[in-house]
């Protein structure tokens, strides 16, 4: 049989738990209604998407891009990569100001929540919002390349698409909304967050990302 103490510690655990899913599903509807959101989130939809269709015109009218497999997946995902990095620097670093200028603190005083429960609900929101915009590019990549097919009768895979998602845009999408968090509380200033997140990708795309 379970103790009094353990009994506590399971509610506080199904409490605190309850908590984060409730501030994260909050946060993303929120944020999915917002009007910077919506705007930067589509441009960095959009400059992939007409990138990835400009491939498939010029493939449909023979034009040979090589042997290497799966390209028209990989470079949409690829300058998605750095634009969302973008999108999450001008969204993610906003979010203590925007809670202020919510009110949001003044209503969760009334309510038993951490800080820390706060904090993880909203990242998990974010991510959540965030994921939505990849799944957008994939199903859209996808399509375009399903249009090409059916005039090139060249074979068709998901595989491609599938591993750029996985390997390239999520671990890039978690670790810069987390990098982006983490300044935010402790600049507490959004132009410096977004500069410090811009100014990151940047080195990546022209000097990391090429020498490592």
């Amino acid at each position: 049989p379970l103790r009094g103490s353990d009994c506590i510690s399971r509610i506080d655990s199904m409490t605190a738990i309850k908590n984060i899913l409730s501030v994260a599903r909050y946060e993303r509807k929120m944020l999915l209604r917002t009007t910077k959101f919506r705007i930067l989130g589509g441009l960095g939809i959009a400059i992939p998407i007409i990138q990835g269709g400009v491939m498939a015109v010029l493939e449909a009218n023979g034009m040979d891009f090589g042997s290497v497999i799966g390209l028209g997946a990989y470079l949409p995902f690829y300058m998605y990569s750095y634009l969302q990095a973008v999108v999450i620097a001008f969204i993610v670093g906003d979010f203590r100001a925007a809670d202020e200028r919510a009110e949001i603190y003044e209503v969760l005083a009334a309510r038993p929540i951490s800080t820390a429960e706060l904090v993880t609900g909203k990242y998990l929101g974010v991510v959540g919002a965030l994921v939505t915009l990849s799944l957008v590019v994939l199903v859209l990549a996808l399509a375009i390349q399903a249009a090409k097919i059916s005039i090139t009768k060249t074979p068709f895979t998901v595989k491609p698409y599938l591993i750029y998602l996985l390997l390239m845009n999520m671990p890039g999408l978690v670790f810069m909304s987390a990098l982006t968090f983490f300044l935010g509380a402790l600049l507490r200033r959004q132009t410096a967050v977004t500069l410090i997140t811009i100014a990151y990708g940047l080195s990546v795309l022209f000097f990391l990302g090429r020498r490592y």
